[in-house]
Order: structure tokens, then sequence, then C-alpha cells
């Protein structure tokens, strides 16, 4: 039996949509079950990031858990941490979980500390895993220009290999479908292409017939203009890591592992504007 989290959101909810397609039977776990989609060969069970008796109940019986991070917040990792340690207590032996590419302690992207201290404490707990290492998301960086008109932060000439959130829940939901092919591997979630924040802005400008700029901030412009939206200091932390993490070339690199479980090339900015656009 297998059970996914994080069903209320996009990566997790268009995962256990994809799996219920498939027709095989799951577990959906939610905070708010009221808010997941109902599928005839799902079960919507509520559980939160808590090692608590309802979220140990909650994956009885089951064999091969897809944990969705959670949600960005000052204890995450705490919460990941008393997650694993209910599933430890379940009998759940394969964790498939959503970290996030060049994940390490000294990562310069502040968020990636805690995708990797959790990756290490489900390879200590003694389950199977498997570790999908996304990049940011090629949606955000379209989104940007698509919405605000504009990409700004402290990236320089930095590149990243940004992913389509898509094809990341297509590649969970394969793996979930033959989980024993992808025990104990990390897989690298990028595009089909490193990008500059220049490449980003000039490719959608061209294509929208506008010009959309890219605002080179130093470190200290990028804490202040992101001051427009009230937040605790960690967020501005994450936000302004974001860029310099491209800028020091930790989020560039192309990996061909999307494609090795999909059987198809990672989608490319071209195809996503493509997609999103038709949707407009």
């Amino acid at each position: 039996m297998i059970a996914i989290t994080g069903v209320t959101g996009k990566l997790g909810g268009k995962a256990a949509e994809l799996v219920s397609k498939k027709g095989i039977a799951a577990r959906h776990l939610a905070r708010n079950p009221q808010k997941a989609t109902n599928y005839d060969n799902a079960e919507i069970v509520r559980a939160a990031f808590e090692n608590s008796p309802e979220a140990i109940k909650a994956l009885k019986g089951i064999d091969t858990l897809l944990m969705v991070s959670a949600s960005e917040s000052p204890n995450r990792l705490q919460q990941h941490f008393d997650f694993i340690d209910a599933a430890a207590s379940a009998g759940v032996k394969h964790i498939i979980y959503t970290s996030f590419y060049n994940a390490n302690a000294e990562a310069d992207f502040t968020l990636a500390r805690d995708h990797a201290e959790t990756e290490n404490y489900i390879k200590e707990k003694g389950f199977v895993y498997t570790f999908l290492r996304d990049n940011f998301y090629l949606d955000f960086f379209l989104d940007l220009c698509l919405e605000n008109g504009e990409i700004r932060g402290p990236a320089g000439d930095g590149k990243v290999s940004a992913v389509a959130r898509q094809d990341v829940s297509e590649v969970a939901a394969a793996i979930l479908a033959d989980p024993h092919q992808w025990e104990n591997q990390t897989l690298n979630m990028t595009g089909p292409e490193d990008l500059s924040m220049t490449d980003i802005v000039q490719f959608v400008g061209k294509e929208r017939g506008q010009t959309i700029p890219y605002i080179n901030e130093t470190i200290e412009e990028a804490y202040q203009s992101r001051k427009a939206w009230p937040a605790q200091a960690w967020e501005y932390d994450a936000w302004v890591s974001t860029y310099t993490a491209i800028q020091k070339g930790e989020q560039a690199g192309v990996s061909s592992d999307i494609e090795r479980v999909l059987g198809r090339p990672a989608t490319s900015l071209q195809q996503l504007m493509s997609q999103k656009t038709d949707l407009r």
C-alpha cells in the first residue's frame, strides 16, 4: 500500500491525481481532508507532520510513502523528524522524499540545509529511500516574468537548471508505480538547460513582445526591496539566498534523471511557457 502527503498542494496533488489515473490504490494524508480531491481508488485520512497516535494510525499498513516536504516554516525540520519517527513506528519501509538540488549543510540557499538534514535522518532511521532533489521551479521564474513583469535579485550571471513542477509530479507518480526499481537512489530533478536570469527574461520578453527586465540587485538592495512584503527574518534570508545560490553556481548542472524515469526529456522553458499561456 502506498501513501501520499501534500495532496492539497500543487506537487502532491498532481502526483495523487496521476497515481489515481494509473489505477493504483493509495492513502492520501492531509491536515485538512476536506480540501483534498476525492478519487474512487484513494482513501483520504487526516494526518499532520507530527509523531502522534493519529499520524501513526494514518501510516499503518503503508509500505511506500511519498513524503512531500512540509510548508516552509521555522520548525519544518522538526516536523519532518517527527513524521519520520511516526513512519518508523507505523512500519513504513520506503520513503520517497522531495528534497532539494545540491542539498547539503553548507548550501547557500538556506532552506536546502533542512533538506540535507532530513535526508540524513531518513537514512539514519534505516528506511529504504528515494530522494527527488528538485531544483528551483521553472514555473516560479516564468510567473515572475508574466505576473510581475520583471525578475530582481542578486543572481549576477549565475545559471540555474530550473525544473517544471509537473515533471517532478510525474516522476513521483512513476516511482510510486514501481518503487522497487528506484530504491536507495538520489535523483536530480532539473530542466534540460542551464539558464541565467537574463536568459529567462529575454526569452519570455521576446515571446510576449515586451521588454522584461532583470534587475541584478546587490544583496543589500535585495533585502530592502523584499521588505515590501511583511515577513520574518528567516523568510527574507530564504528569498535572497535563492538568488545568491544561483550566483555562486550551486543551482547549475543538467541531470538526465527525469528522462531516465519518464522516457522523455525534461520540460523546457519554451514548452512550459506554451502550456501556461494556453491556460490563460
